[in-house]
């Protein structure tokens, strides 16, 4: 009996245990790999760029600056220039973009040649001062280079200069900003680029929105001195940056920010961290902003992840690793203030680096559930660069040592999102709805989207070995097309899209059963309006041609005599000039006037609006010369007019008068 109560226990104990390594996270270890060592002793900086190694070097005696950029891959040398550069960026077929900024400031494109680079054209940028940033838009033809005038009378002057790729000026642009370097050129979409000017050396920080001829669209300015400064775009939508606001001693007291405009630069929010620095990419999704911390107390550092809504209003904020700390080197100061991040091309993973003191702490966490997943750490470097993360390469540079991060453990996986909500098939496979978050293996996947009524979306994704891939996008509903003419031209209401346009029109539409309402535009009150309902099938494209129903019309009667009686079909209507509406048809038309001949004409109204001219004749006594007519006849200017002359209808006078009434006299004596 009691053999078996232990028995049961233990199983009991041991699902407990299995559980709790199920849910209770586990860290391990994981390698950081030894990539590169300078090994001369006079290097001031490395730093790793697409498969090149770009090392600086300063002869300690003359204080002069040379760079060797080395072929990663070889080891082999590839350019030595006798200057600090500024700026050195690939671009496509074997073209390198570099500025020098010691001995001269120039702008060089050098071409590939064989296992060197050769020089292609060198402009002299003295003028606008040190290159300090390159974007290359190959599309547009044309190179954005930001520049600063780092004279000892004038640290400023910022320029965004444009040059086409074979080294022509196109536009040079004064910033008229005071402060560092221009630290980046961001693509802003629709032709638009965002310029960042830290503000740290004097100034504020300094935001230019630009177009591609080099034109100041909008810029703003934070208004905080800054110790450094780092910005993103996200989505398309919105930009963020995060800042440190250097104290009076620029150390220790110094706090940490960040804020978000719009694209436009229409500020959206600022808000002031709790804790010293900030220390991870942010993440934008649902609205929401992730942000990685480090807090510090006294020798103690910890991992602290927060989730704000982008008008800056915090919803939570966690504690997620404690990080290791160890003295600082002796004759530096080292703590929190240099932490920087690494981001994978994995969207669940961050990997963050943190020195605190003498140890850089490398963490990996998963980004969903703010889980550590692995970590390590390394001695801080010796030399004038204690260390720096690059994070397009995932490189760590401690001093002469620069180690590569491994990311081996991490599994290859996809995470899909679409606007709205869909399907997701993979490889013909139903996966589930979006947003979907799944393993894969590596190599090619065929990705499916599909939503009723909305266009599906296919996809093919290459998935790298322990590479994560995420894949975003925009569902366009199946709409139909709705073609719409009438006579006359017409005004038409689409209920309930809430939308009104004008025929003949041609307008896109969901899915879906409508009512379209037609009413005329240039005559509203002749013709009655019309109602419609459509049902729309996706894709489709339905033809509606409509006749709106002429239900009065306007008359417009005139005559030569003004203030004449006007009758429409016998009932008097007014004096002429007079306006009248009357249903369609034929209508009689009478105008009379003392001292004139009545006169009546029938007209067949079939328009909106008529224009009858009836002309009177005035009554002629025997002996008398004819009466003139008291005015001129009025004219009215209309679409359609429909004129009664008084020449078409006449009395007989004259000599035939004076016969008739002779015999008339005859006939009356014989009859006496």
């Amino acid at each position: 009996m009691m053999m078996g109560y232990n028995s049961r226990n233990s199983g009991l104990l041991l699902a407990i245990f299995v559980g709790m390594l199920l849910v209770v996270p586990v860290v391990v270890a994981f390698d950081v790999k030894l990539a590169f060592v300078e090994s001369q002793d006079d290097y001031s900086g490395i730093y790793f760029t697409n498969g090149l190694w770009v090392i600086y070097q300063e002869n300690s005696t003359s204080h002069m600056h040379s760079t060797r950029i080395v072929n990663a891959s070889s080891g082999e040398t590839v350019l030595t220039i006798n200057d600090l550069l500024g700026s050195v960026v690939p671009v496509d077929e074997g073209y390198l973009l570099v500025s020098t900024v010691s001995k001269e400031n120039s702008l060089r494109l050098y071409r590939l040649n064989g296992e060197k680079y050769t020089l292609v054209w060198k402009i002299d940028t003295s003028r606008y001062g040190w290159v300090s940033y390159i974007l290359p838009v190959h599309e547009k033809n044309l190179i954005l280079a930001g520049t600063v005038d780092a004279s000892k009378e004038n640290l400023g002057g910022h320029y965004i200069i444009g040059v086409d790729f074979g080294g022509k000026l196109k536009f040079a642009t004064n910033l008229h900003v005071v402060g560092n370097t221009v630290s980046s050129i961001l693509p802003a979409g629709n032709g638009k680029y965002l310029v960042v000017v830290p503000g740290f050396g004097k100034g504020l920080p300094y935001f230019g929105l630009i177009d591609e001829s080099g034109n100041v669209l909008k810029s703003v300015r934070i208004n905080y001195p800054v110790a450094s400064i780092k910005i993103y775009i996200q989505d398309d939508k919105f930009v963020m940056a995060s800042w440190r606001d250097k104290s009076e001693g620029y150390i220790p007291d110094i706090k940490t920010y960040y804020g978000i405009w719009t694209l436009n630069l229409t500020p959206v929010a600022i808000v002031e961290l709790p804790y010293e620095f900030l220390g991870a990419v942010p993440i934008f999704d649902n609205n929401s902003l992730y942000l990685f911390m480090v807090k510090q107390l006294n020798s103690t550092c910890t991992l602290v992840e927060s989730k704000y809504l982008l008008n800056g209003t915090l919803q939570w904020r966690r504690d997620v690793q404690s990080l290791k700390f160890s003295e600082p080197l002796k004759g530096y100061w080292m703590s929190t203030n240099s932490i920087s991040t690494v981001l994978l091309p994995y969207h669940n993973v961050h990997v963050g680096v943190y020195p605190c003191g003498a140890t850089v702490n490398v963490v990996a966490i998963d980004f969903r559930n703010a889980v550590p997943l692995a970590s390590t750490y390394l001695p801080m470097g010796k030399g004038p660069n204690y260390y720096f993360a690059y994070y397009d390469a995932k490189y760590i540079y401690t001093g002469p040592k620069v180690y590569l991060i491994d990311t081996s453990w991490v599994p290859s996986a996809v995470l899909i999102d679409s606007i709205p909500p869909g399907n997701v098939t993979i490889d013909e496979r139903h996966f589930g709805l979006t947003p979907l978050y799944t393993r894969l293996s590596a190599g090619r996947h065929e990705v499916r989207i599909v939503r009723g009524n909305y266009s599906p979306v296919e996809r093919v994704l290459t998935i790298g070995p322990h590479e994560g891939i995420r894949l975003s996008v925009h569902l366009s509903p199946l709409n139909a097309t709705l073609c719409l003419n009438s006579t006359p031209v017409a005004e038409v209401d689409i209920v309930p899209e809430g939308i009104t346009v004008y025929t003949p029109a041609k307008v896109s539409l969901h899915n879906g059963t409508y009512i379209l309402i037609f009413k005329s535009k240039e005559y509203p009150a002749q013709y009655g309006s019309v109602r419609k309902t459509v049902e729309l099938s996706p894709n489709e494209t339905a033809f509606i041609n409509v006749e709106l129903p002429l239900i009065r019309s306007e008359l417009i009667v005139t005559s030569n005599v003004v203030n004449a009686t006007v009758y429409v079909d016998g009932k008097p209507v007014g004096r002429s000039p007079v306006r009248v509406f009357v249903i369609p048809g034929f209508h009689n038309i009478t105008v009379r006037a003392n001292g004139y001949i009545m006169k009546s004409v029938v007209v067949n109204v079939t328009k909106p609006t008529l224009n009858v001219s009836v002309d009177l004749s005035p009554v002629v006594e025997p002996g008398t010369s004819p009466i003139k007519p008291l005015s001129n006849t009025t004219q009215i200017l209309t679409s359609s007019t429909s004129k009664v002359n008084n020449n078409s209808s006449h009395l007989v006078c004259g000599p035939g008068l004076i016969v008739i009434f002779a015999v008339s006299v005859l006939i009356v004596r014989v009859r006496l």
